[in-house]
């Protein structure tokens, strides 16, 4: 087979030795337009688990670049002048340069063609080969010139960054947060010699034109950052350019990955944010999955490279979800500046759902019992209970644990019920619990430590009159048997419901009024108004009318005991709102995000409320509840000890 790879970065040239290898029949061109020496950035970092699939692929070049490896085992976050050293995590960094050369002595030695210093400006004078391979980076002239059927989707994250280098090994891999008058700046850094680093310097747009860093020239910018970070550098040290420009990271993923002989693949095809570290494993576990194909299927090249995209495009796309996740997280990290270091380093680690209280407990299990003692009140103990466990006060009410159900007699430290209509008009369906038909609450001050029982009053406003949701989602009820229904505006709520009409706010606030008392006398210690989902409340908020939603919810504050808490279910798309709510005298937010319109979509998936609850916790400083798929305790003592909620709704599956 005549091969063309147009590329000879990581990907490219691991997949000529791994194509040269398999048979050395194989005809292997690589074109790059760069010198065999030249390079930019400094090193790259591989996980421990990434480089068994290069050992069992190439055993000589895994040997070379392992013998050229700087490793460590712990992390360091450097954060309010404190070091928090977290253990068990294992990583490896080469020299970029070096890591070509050894891929290209390996190819040369195998027989590749390696054509150097040759711009490529058309794919026209390659397409002769049986296959042409585009491992031509983010810039992909391969991607653009098939566009049609590559059917790229390309972005930006808002976030600036640049590569520098250190003239000095740190001695593990280390966070650093450096606050400046001009704004956040923030460091990743790691050895990949004995005698050099890397760090990727990440800034906000916002930090970047107060520096004036938009203005000055590479070495102005380099002098500039070097004086943020001389601190942790130590006298005498110094950061290293090498085309350290400031850019913006782009985001890229294809609906497909080949047409005919020709197929893509690295940062061509997909790109994966820095701080997950996986940019150079994605593009060589790319190489040896297309070398496996085309090794399988020798006489249907369409099925090998069918098969490489069928193998490879789901295991890319859940690392590029972990990506964005930790990107976010990194450009919002100042939001969690009023963590304690604990927490602070705790939340780093855990800020994608790769790894959970449980795996964190396996890498340093010395760290996380240390964490637990802290969370449980740092007061020394030896044993402390795991956060999902771990006591939470509310006003006078104490909680027993974190953990929230929508069932007595399940060991929860939180039951919250369904929607309680405040009348027989603000029912959602015929089976909706009316206020007035409530038992007395069957756990009283807490059953000796116990359950403790939230009711949720609402009105289901324009969702109201349907059909039991056994039937379906907002299926209205024959119309001889509806009730009137009122809303913000006169307007459906989706377009074969029925029209509301317009509420009239006062005689609302008055039975709000009674509804909570009513839920007081029958011994409840805890309150939610739901102003959720497109119901009544909702409703107004959804016109931007904030005025009428927090009346009620001063009405309601006002006759509710000063020392019992109150809680609202609401959206996290307006914190303004919520910030209105806390400061009215909120106590707690279940967030609940979808339905608030008949064709909302929710992006479903494990744990997706976490992040909103976050948002609302970390920005608005009030406690909240997470929901949306959150399975199991492992999930709860992670969001919780993380601090992006203060109690979780379990959803046993």
């Amino acid at each position: 087979m005549k091969v063309n790879i147009l590329g000879a970065g990581p990907a490219g040239l691991y997949l000529a030795i791994l194509l040269k290898q398999s048979d050395r029949r194989h005809q292997v061109q690589v074109v790059e337009r760069n010198a065999p020496d030249a390079t930019f950035g400094f090193g790259v970092v591989f996980s421990e688990g990434s480089l068994d699939e290069l050992e069992r692929a190439d055993y000589e070049s895994y040997i070379a670049i392992t013998e050229s490896f700087a490793s460590w085992n712990p992390l360091d976050v450097r954060y309010w002048g404190t070091l928090t050293r977290i253990r068990g995590n294992v990583f490896s960094g080469i020299a970029r340069q070096e890591l070509l050369r050894l891929l290209q002595d390996r190819a040369d030695r195998l027989g590749v063609e390696l054509v150097f210093e040759r711009e490529v400006r058309s794919l026209d004078p390659y397409l002769d080969a049986d296959l042409v391979v585009g491992a031509d980076g983010a810039n992909s002239l391969t991607r653009r010139t098939y566009a049609d059927r590559f059917r790229p989707e390309l972005g930006q994250h808002p976030a600036k960054y640049a590569w520098f280098g250190a003239d000095f090994a740190f001695p593990v891999f280390t966070y650093i947060f450096k606050e400046t008058r001009w704004g956040l700046f923030q460091a990743h850094c790691y050895p990949y010699a004995v005698d050099r680093s890397t760090m990727v310097v990440l800034i906000s747009e916002a930090t970047w034109r107060n520096a004036g860093l938009d203005e000055m020239s590479e070495q102005e910018s380099l002098e500039l950052t070097q004086a943020v970070f001389q601190d942790d550098l130590g006298e005498g040290r110094r950061m290293l350019g090498n085309r350290s420009l400031w850019i913006n990271f782009p985001w890229i993923s294809c609906a497909s990955w080949h047409s005919g002989p020709v197929v893509i693949m690295g940062d061509a095809a997909h790109t994966a944010h820095f701080s997950i570290g996986s940019g150079t494993k994605l593009a060589l576990e790319d190489a040896i999955a297309l070398a496996r194909a085309l090794a399988r299927w020798k006489d249907d090249r369409e099925a090998a490279l069918t098969e490489f995209e069928m193998e490879r495009q789901p295991v890319v796309e859940r690392l590029q979800e972990a990506s964005r996740v930790s990107a976010d997280y990194f450009a919002s990290v100042q939001r969690y500046f009023r963590f304690q270091p604990p927490q602070f380093a705790y939340q780093l680690m855990t800020r994608t759902p790769r790894i959970t209280h449980n795996n964190l407990t396996a890498r340093d299990p010395q760290f996380v019992r240390e964490f637990e003692t802290w969370f449980a009140g740092g007061d020394g103990r030896l044993v402390a209970p795991p956060p999902a466990f771990t006591p939470l006060q509310l006003r006078e009410v104490v909680l027993a644990n974190r953990i929230v159900l929508t069932r007595t007699g399940q060991g929860a430290g939180l039951v919250v019920t369904s929607l309680v209509a405040v009348t027989p008009e603000g029912r959602i369906d015929p089976e909706t619990v009316l206020v007035s038909d409530l038992a007395p609450s069957p756990t009283g001050r807490g059953r000796g430590g116990g359950e403790e029982v939230m009711i949720s009053l609402g009105h289901a406003g324009a969702r109201g009159a349907m059909r039991p949701r056994s039937l379906g989602l907002d299926l209205p009820l024959p119309e001889a048997e509806r009730w009137p229904l009122v809303s913000a505006s006169a307007r459906a709520y989706a377009p074969w419901t029925p029209v509301p009409s317009e509420a009239d706010p006062a005689p609302l606030i008055d039975q709000f009024v009674a509804a909570a008392r009513r839920v007081r006398e029958l011994g409840y210690r805890l309150l939610e108004l739901d102003f959720s989902r497109g119901y009544l409340i909702d409703s107004f908020l959804l016109e931007d009318r904030l005025d009428f939603p927090l009346q009620l919810l001063e009405a309601v504050r006002d006759v509710w005991p000063a020392d019992l808490p109150l809680g609202v279910a609401c959206s996290s798309d307006s914190l303004e709102a919520v910030r209105a709510f806390k400061a009215a005298g909120v106590d707690l937010v279940r967030v609940l995000n979808g339905q608030r319109t008949w064709d909302a979509r929710t992006e479903y998936g494990r744990m997706y409320g976490a992040a909103a609850s976050d948002r609302v916790r970390n920005e608005c400083g009030v406690q909240t509840i997470a929901f949306g798929q959150i399975t199991t305790v492992d999930e709860v003592n992670t969001i919780v000890a993380a601090g992006r909620a203060d109690l979780c709704m379990l959803d046993p599956l």
